[in-house]
């Protein structure tokens, strides 16, 4: 993986940002359906008729999770294509190593970020070491080991 492969990282995000997604829609301790049907709550005031509201929001509720939903499918397909053109463009071992530790980083980021989740210096360390084990793999130049294997080829033929 002789250049930065764009596509691999990008499908890392794109997973790390639907499963994000997926978490913020479809969890029932997240706080989007809450502020939805807050939100609702609050345009339907004037209204006089409660049950109306009530099912009109619950309504408006179930609709934002569909939304969520169909964000959550979308950017996993997105990233799936990603992923199969990341992998053309340096092989499977490498783009599967970057695409990993790109979803590995953008997870804890939105976890820190949105959820408030505590990182430990364990954990810490251990994203060290993905980050340096992908760095080691994006320094392995493609075409010296096409050039070693040919050569390796010719020996054989010529013994």
């Amino acid at each position: 993986m002789s250049t930065w492969n764009r596509r691999a990282f990008l499908s890392g995000f794109l997973g790390a940002t639907a499963s994000c997604i997926g978490k913020l829609g479809l969890d029932s301790s997240s706080p989007i359906p809450s502020y939805s049907l807050t939100f609702c709550e609050q345009c339907l005031a004037p209204s006089s008729s409660s049950s109306s509201n009530d099912t009109v929001c619950a309504v408006a509720v179930v609709g934002v999770r569909i939304v969520c939903l169909l964000l959550m499918i979308g950017c996993n397909a997105v990233m799936l294509g990603s992923f199969l053109d990341g992998m053309n463009e340096s092989g499977s071992v490498a783009a599967s190593a970057l695409s990993t530790a790109a979803n590995f980083c953008f997870s804890a980021i939105y976890g820190i970020v949105l959820f408030h989740e505590s990182v430990s210096w364990l954990w810490m360390l251990g994203f060290m070491f993905i980050l340096v084990g992908v760095w080691l793999l994006s320094t392995v130049n493609l075409t010296t080991n096409t050039a070693v294997k040919v050569e390796v080829e010719k020996r054989k033929k010529n013994s």
